[in-house]
């Protein structure tokens, strides 16, 4: 499967790889795992788009067309200035430090009323993300100027400083624009250069959108059990596999009941269930290790793309069953996410084998 899908031009040459997974579809999952609230009811982006990041670009300019369209938003800032005239508050730790006894000019601080807005400028820092893109259509390249010029008296942030905006009522018509913005700027155009030769990109890692769409969904279906979703961070959701705690093991996703106890264990694989077949050796052997760390009977692999059915394999030597699940990424969004429902229902509520699966012993 494409590990990883958007554009790369070097130097004159553009080299475009596309999802297998419908456009939109990969859209939607990226918008859902960063704001699933939001997105759940929000599910189309694009119809039947052929090039990932003209789509994406063509989404962001609709979205900000219609968020700016009644005019910019306007909001108070905290400015800090050096003035011959008091306005707002004085500094005066910054009066005595800086100005060491002199009258003026005055170290003040005052809210501002304008445009300059951390909404304005998420829109600005994806505009001109976009506008460094290279192979995007003259259209979308004409329509993004328009908006850049609207937003001509807003500062851009720096790269990786972009400032963070609460959604609230007052800048509701720029929720979906903004939420666009927030993609875009994460997934910007990346240059690099190598001598005369200039590399410019916009890439995706399609197994991070899997990964995290079926994160956030299936942690949104556990909380609705009573349950508590852990994924691995830099202080929780780490496990040993050894007494001595030197061997450290991090599922995908561990569920655990009201009092902490895992219950289940889920690690997502950006791969292929092929027909007949079980997942690769290695998955097998790191869900194991996973039930065997966590003292769990079932494992749960999802993979990104295969036969509905379960594949069921039976571990020798340990009360131990590995339940091989696969996604249908070209279904509507709802169905999609009462698939992943499904499933979490199912990794509580072992399963009896239908007829006809498979069911196997791992072996070395």
């Amino acid at each position: 499967m494409t590990r990883k899908i958007g554009a790369v031009t070097i130097g004159a040459l553009t080299v475009r790889v596309e999802p297998k997974t419908p456009i939109s579809n990969v859209l939607w999952m990226m918008g859902y795992a960063k704001n699933p609230a939001w997105w759940s009811r929000h599910t189309t982006l694009v119809d039947d788009a052929a090039d990932f990041v003209e789509a994406l670009a063509e989404a962001f300019v609709i979205a900000a067309e219609q968020a700016i369209s009644k005019g910019l938003l306007s909001g108070y800032r905290e400015v800090e200035d050096a003035s011959l005239v008091l306005r707002g508050r004085v500094r005066a730790g910054d009066q005595v430090t800086r100005r060491f006894g002199l009258l003026l000019p005055v170290e003040i601080r005052y809210d501002e009323y304008d445009e300059d807005t951390p909404e304005n400028q998420l829109l600005l820092a994806a505009t001109l993300a976009l506008l460094t893109t290279t192979g995007l259509p003259t259209r979308l390249r004409t329509r993004l100027a328009r908006i850049r010029r609207t937003l001509a008296d807003v500062t851009a942030p720096a790269r990786g400083a972009e400032p963070d905006w609460i959604p609230n009522r007052l800048n509701s018509r720029y929720h979906w624009a903004l939420h666009l913005a927030e993609m875009i700027i994460e997934h910007r155009s990346v240059e690099h250069r190598i001598g005369e030769v200039t590399i410019r990109g916009f890439v995706v890692d399609m197994w991070k959108v899997f990964e995290d769409f079926l994160m956030t969904a299936a942690t949104d279906a556990i909380v609705r059990r009573g349950g508590r979703a852990v994924r691995p961070t830099a202080n929780r959701g780490t496990w040993h596999l050894d007494h001595e705690h030197t061997v450290t093991i991090e599922p995908d996703l561990t569920w655990l009941d009201t009092t902490g106890t895992p219950i289940s264990v889920i690690d997502a694989k950006y791969k292929v269930l092929k027909a007949g077949k079980l997942g690769p050796n290695a998955d097998m052997y790191q869900l194991t290790a996973y039930c065997t760390a966590l003292k769990l009977r079932t494992g749960h692999l999802i993979y990104a793309k295969g036969e509905i059915q379960p594949r069921i394999v039976n571990i020798i030597g340990a009360d131990i069953t590995i339940y091989c699940h696969s996604l249908d990424l070209t279904l509507p969004s709802q169905d999609l996410l009462n698939t992943v429902d499904r499933l979490i229902h199912e990794t509580v509520v072992t399963p009896t084998a239908p007829t006809g699966l498979l069911h196997d012993q791992m072996t070395d």
